[in-house]
């Protein structure tokens, strides 16, 4: 049953909806390439498309994501805000964040520090993406010890090229500075949609920002509702910023289940 702030953030006049794919749309898979979108969830985005503006926010590479949801009408961000594009990538084009470009061949090259001294160890996976990339450790026999061999590789050369090294959900991202980032993005899509009323549902730290942008825009005088997706490993200050606490990918599922049902009641 949706709670009567929901219930009230749907019913404004205008309104849009962001989602995280990987722990939020889709289970958690362990590698990137084997995740698949929740059963139903293409379907429930079609509905919801009808009565709102929609995106979809990932850390994943944008043709990649986009190609998770292949839906049109829809805005695709990828790799964390840095890559956009308002509709599928192939046949809309992707424009990049325009202070990343003296970054991208440096981040290249710590991932191919990464392969080239990690690749061999079992259970890591090098992610290279337009921007950035990672490695993730989630299938090592002991990802502890693959974490801190890790960090203890790239944190220095990281640190001299101006990367950054994220560590969450058994992947540390490589990331370039910019000052774009889910949260940014999130705000540029309100105002790009000119909406009163905004909901965005992700599941780790890198979606963060983006529900710490959620509580600006409810002091600019936006409606502003915040979904996380509760996983095992879900980090206290993502609930803390939680207006709506769903349990696993199949709760936030069911709950855009009944937001659509709930808008097609206000036609």
């Amino acid at each position: 049953m949706l709670s009567l702030k929901a219930r009230a953030m749907l019913a404004q006049r205008s309104l849009g909806m962001v989602f995280d794919i990987d722990g939020t749309l889709s289970p958690i898979a362990p590698t990137p390439d084997e995740a698949r979108l929740y059963p139903g969830v293409v379907a429930i985005l079609e509905q919801l498309r009808e009565r709102a503006h929609l995106a979809i926010l990932t850390g994943r590479e944008i043709e990649n994501g986009a190609k998770m949801i292949h839906l049109e009408g829809l805005t695709y961000v990828g790799t964390h805000g840095l890559e956009w594009s308002e509709g599928l990538p192939q046949s809309h084009g992707i424009t990049l964040a325009p202070d990343i470009a003296e970054y991208i061949e440096p981040a290249r090259a710590i991932l191919r520090l990464a392969e080239m001294q990690l690749a061999q160890e079992p259970g890591i996976l090098i992610e290279y993406k337009h921007v950035g990339g990672a490695v993730h450790y989630r299938l090592a026999p002991n990802p502890d010890e693959a974490r801190q061999k890790i960090v203890a590789l790239l944190e220095a050369p990281a640190a001299a090229a101006h990367i950054s090294l994220h560590d969450d959900k058994f992947t540390v991202d490589v990331r370039v500075p910019s000052t774009r980032n889910k949260g940014q993005a999130l705000k540029q899509l309100v105002r790009d949609w000119d909406v009163q009323a905004i909901l965005f549902g992700g599941d780790s730290k890198t979606d963060l920002d983006a529900f710490l942008a959620l509580d600006q825009l409810q002091q600019e005088g936006k409606a502003a509702l915040g979904i996380v997706v509760q996983h095992i490993d879900t980090a206290p200050e993502l609930l803390e910023q939680a207006d709506i606490i769903v349990q696993g990918v199949e709760g936030m599922v069911r709950f855009l289940q009944e937001c659509a049902v709930f808008l097609k009641t206000l036609r």
